[in-house]
């Protein structure tokens, strides 16, 4: 499961994971939404949920903060 949204002039996308133990890993891909970089500018995980809507949930709040924190290039 994953999200697609566009936050500060970013595009972000926020991933449901499944992890082979069981839950979901929160991912976070973040590239500028001005189409400048190839790639993602910055991926991490955020967490672990145990459904795929709260890794996701997990996700968006944390590419949000990192936003806002100016921690992307």
């Amino acid at each position: 499961m994953e999200r697609r949204f566009e936050y500060g002039g970013y595009v972000v996308v926020a991933s449901a994971v499944p992890e082979a133990g069981g839950g979901f890993a929160a991912q976070v891909r973040i590239a500028d939404a001005f189409g400048e970089t190839s790639g993602p500018t910055f991926e991490a995980l955020a967490g672990r949920a145990p459904t795929p809507e709260a890794a996701v949930a997990m996700a968006e709040a944390a590419a949000m903060r990192t936003i806002d924190a100016g921690e992307v290039n």
